[in-house]
C-alpha cells in the first residue's frame, strides 16, 4: 500500500473511533402512547452507524433517521459508531379510546390502573379497541388476569378443562391455573361459567385468597348490605379491611354483593394485589429491564429507487399501452412490502391500481423488486398528466413517486 493511501486509511479509521454520534430525537426516559416515535441524529464523519444491532447508513451530510417501532412497556435504543455509543429508553404505555374522554373535565376514574395494567399485559381490551369500563368482567376474563398477574407458566393442555371450557379455547389454561390455585371454583354442576359475570360477592373473596388473607372471625359491620350474620360476610369485610375493596360510596354505606363487577372495578381490585404494585414498581424503573432484550424494531417508508411510465409521451385520441414500472429499494430488516399500487386517476382510471412483481400483469421477473403494471389507455385530452405510486409495508408506512405523462395533439 502507498504511504499517502495508508495516511489516509489510518485518518479515516482514526475519525470512525472517534466519531461524534448525537442523538436528537426521541429524548431519554420518553412515556408514550404511540405505537411509533423516531430517532433521529447526526454523525461526524457520515457514513455506516448501528442501530438496535442493525447496520444502517447515515445521509451525506451525517444526519440519520428512522422510525422506533414499541412494543407495550420497555424499549431500549442503542446506537453507536466506532466507540461512541447513544442509548434511549422508551416506555410505552397502552391505553383506549373510551378511557380517554372526558366527562365532566375529568378522564375516567380508573384510567391509571387500566393504562398500567394492559401494559404489563395482565389485562385487554375489546377486538374494536375499546376496554369498556362499564361492562360486567366475565369469570374467563377474570381467571386469565388473575393467572397473568401470578405470572403463572401456561400449561399445555391435554384434556378439557369444564364442559364449557374446552382445551381448545385460549382462556382454558388460564382458567385451569386459577381453579388449580385456589382462587376460583367451579359451579356445582362441574362447568366453570367461562362468560357469566362475576359478582362483587365472588370478587371479595377471589381477592382474600389471592393475597392469603387469614379471615376476619370478628366482623366491625360497615355495609348496610352486608349483615354480621349473612353467610359470605366475612370475606367481604376482610378484603374490605385489607384494603382490596371498597364500597360504592363514601356517604352510603353499601357494598351491593350481588351486583356484577365491571371491568373498571375489576382493573381496580386487580391493582391492589401485591403482586400488581411490584408490577408497577417495575414498570417505572427506567433503572432496569433496558437491555439488548428490550430492543424496539426498526422502521423506515419503503424507498421507491425509480418510477417510470413508458411511454413518456403519447398521442391524442390513439389507443397506448402503457408500461408502468416501480423499482423498490431492498428492505433489509425493515418491514416487508405489503403492496405497491399507482394512482391513474388523471387518466380516468383507478386511483389505486394495484401493481405487480410476480411475472403477471405486464411483470417481466418475480421477486426482483421491479412492480409492473401495463394498462391501455386513450387520452381524450392533451397536456401534461401526473401519475403516482405509492408503495405501503406491512405495518402501513408509506413511500411515495410519480412521474409525467405528455399527451401531444
Amino acid at each position: 500500500m502507498k504511504r499517502s493511501a495508508l495516511i489516509l486509511a489510518l485518518l479515516v479509521g482514526a475519525s470512525v473511533v472517534n466519531a461524534d454520534l448525537r442523538l436528537t430525537e426521541p429524548r431519554d426516559q420518553l412515556y408514550t402512547f404511540t405505537e411509533t416515535t423516531m430517532l433521529q441524529g447526526t454523525v461526524t464523519p457520515p457514513g455506516e452507524l448501528t442501530i438496535n444491532g442493525i447496520i444502517f447508513p447515515a445521509k451525506t451530510d451525517g444526519t440519520f433517521s428512522c422510525g422506533l417501532v414499541l412494543r407495550p412497556g420497555k424499549n431500549f435504543v442503542e446506537v453507536s459508531r466506532g466507540q461512541e455509543i447513544e442509548t434511549r429508553r422508551v416506555l410505552k404505555a397502552v391505553s383506549y379510546p373510551d378511557i380517554e374522554q372526558f366527562y365532566d373535565g375529568k378522564r375516567h376514574w380508573a384510567r391509571s390502573q387500566i393504562v398500567y395494567l394492559s401494559t404489563l399485559g395482565y389485562i385487554e381490551g375489546y377486538q374494536d379497541g375499546n376496554y369498556y369500563p362499564g361492562n360486567p368482567v366475565t369469570r374467563g376474563e377474570f381467571a386469565t388476569w388473575l393467572a397473568r398477574i401470578k405470572n403463572f407458566p401456561v400449561p399445555r393442555l391435554e384434556q378439557d378443562v369444564f364442559f364449557d371450557v374446552p382445551k381448545e379455547h385460549w382462556r382454558a389454561p388460564y382458567v385451569k391455573l386459577a381453579i388449580d390455585a385456589g382462587y376460583m371454583r367451579s359451579f356445582p354442576n362441574k362447568t366453570f361459567g367461562l362468560d357469566d359475570p362475576l359478582s362483587r360477592r365472588e370478587a371479595a373473596g377471589i381477592a382474600v385468597q389471592v393475597e392469603g388473607a387469614e379471615i376476619i372471625e370478628r366482623i366491625k359491620p360497615l355495609f348496610r348490605d352486608v349483615p354480621q350474620t349473612e353467610k359470605g360476610a366475612a370475606p367481604i369485610y376482610t378484603a374490605q379491611e385489607k384494603g382490596l375493596i371498597v364500597g360504592l360510596s363514601e356517604k352510603v354505606p353499601v357494598y351491593d354483593p350481588e351486583r356484577a363487577l365491571t371491568r373498571a372495578e375489576a382493573a381496580m381490585l386487580l391493582s391492589r394485589f401485591a403482586a400488581a404494585q411490584a408490577g408497577f414498581r417495575d414498570l417505572f424503573d427506567f433503572a432496569s429491564g433496558y437491555d439488548r432484550e428490550r430492543y424496539c424494531r426498526l422502521n423506515i417508508p419503503p424507498a421507491i429507487a425509480s418510477f417510470t411510465v413508458q411511454p413518456g409521451q403519447v398521442v391524442l385520441k390513439d389507443q397506448t399501452t402503457l408500461k408502468l414500472r416501480a423499482q423498490i429499494a431492498p428492505r433489509a430488516n425493515f418491514s416487508p412490502l405489503a403492496r405497491v399500487k399507482a394512482d391513474l386517476s388523471q387518466l380516468g382510471g383507478l386511483p389505486d391500481a394495484e401493481m405487480f412483481d410476480d411475472a403477471t400483469q405486464g411483470d417481466e421477473t418475480a421477486g426482483d423488486l421491479i412492480y409492473s403494471l401495463n394498462t391501455s389507455f386513450q387520452p381524450l385530452e392533451s397536456g401534461e398528466k401526473i401519475l403516482r405510486v405509492t408503495a405501503s409495508d406491512k405495518l402501513g408506512w408509506e413511500g411515495k413517486a410519480e412521474s409525467p405523462l405528455l399527451i401531444v395533439e
